[in-house]
């Protein structure tokens, strides 16, 4: 019952904010403010690295998706922790190459808190507009899913709903994976692209390889958000903007889940 009444309620506000941009489009106001775009010297040795690094998860996962398409792996919370470890070592590694290698301040690439509440609005605003879309597209490709080929820290929370399994992955999902993944793909990776190809191109590069990284079927609905988060870190260039969204969304994963009735 809780459960589709966060899904309605999300779904009212993700069609205002829908008609809202449409407005703005009609009216030929721009949907976002174009923020100056950051200066480039910490991508010469962070985007190359970056690059090598999503190629090889996107390979990966592509291949799991091949070989076993309806089976996702169990997880223990050792496995969760892991990967929370995993997540600040390589964030920690992208600061160093965005900032330590090089002394580029914080603020050149998205850090700042000039004008923190706008940022965080963007970002809720952002969430808000993929979120139907998103929903939109589970429904469409809900014949390929199964208990089996859910996420695995989903499938662990079902399995095993203590508060140490949930505290290490809202820890996971909700903090170490929004700054992690938006430091590798938007950052670093889409901003290197876009000042070599453009910006189209780029988001639509890293939107496809963002959602091969997370697996199959989740990839199929991942796309909205993919491509509203590489817009929106291309118009605002702010990175605490884009993190926002990550973790609204990945909260709200969380949330429908612990909310829904069991069958």
């Amino acid at each position: 019952m809780f459960g589709t009444l966060l899904i309605i309620l999300l779904g009212v506000a993700s069609v205002q904010v829908w008609m809202a941009i449409v407005r703005r489009w009609r009216t030929g106001q721009p949907i976002l403010e174009v923020a100056p775009r950051l200066p480039s010297p910490h991508l010469m040795i962070a985007w190359p690295a970056a690059a090598v690094y999503v190629a090889l998860l996107a390979v990966i996962q592509t291949q799991a998706a091949f070989t076993q398409p309806n089976v996702t792996p169990s997880l223990v919370i050792r496995d969760v922790q892991a990967s929370c470890l995993d997540g600040a070592f390589v964030t920690v590694i992208a600061l160093i190459f965005l900032s330590g290698m090089q002394g580029t301040p914080t603020r050149e690439y998205g850090f700042t808190l000039e004008g923190l509440d706008r940022q965080l609005s963007e970002g809720a605003q952002a969430f808000l507009a993929s979120v139907g879309a998103v929903f939109i597209l589970l429904l469409a490709t809900s014949w390929l899913r199964t208990d089996e080929n859910m996420h695995p820290f989903l499938k662990l929370l079902l399995n095993e709903p203590t508060a140490e399994t949930f505290g290490w992955i809202v820890l996971a999902a909700v903090v170490i994976a929004p700054i992690k993944e938006e430091l590798l793909f938007r950052v670093i990776l889409q901003d290197g692209l876009a000042r070599r190809i453009g910006a189209a191109p780029a988001i639509c590069i890293v939107a496809v390889l963002f959602c091969a990284v997370h697996g199959f079927p989740d990839s199929l609905a991942l796309l909205p958000l993919a491509v509203i988060l590489g817009y929106l870190y291309d118009k605002r260039q702010s990175a605490i903007a884009v993190m926002t969204t990550h973790a609204l969304f990945n909260l709200t994963n969380l949330a429908l889940l612990l909310l829904s009735e069991p069958e």
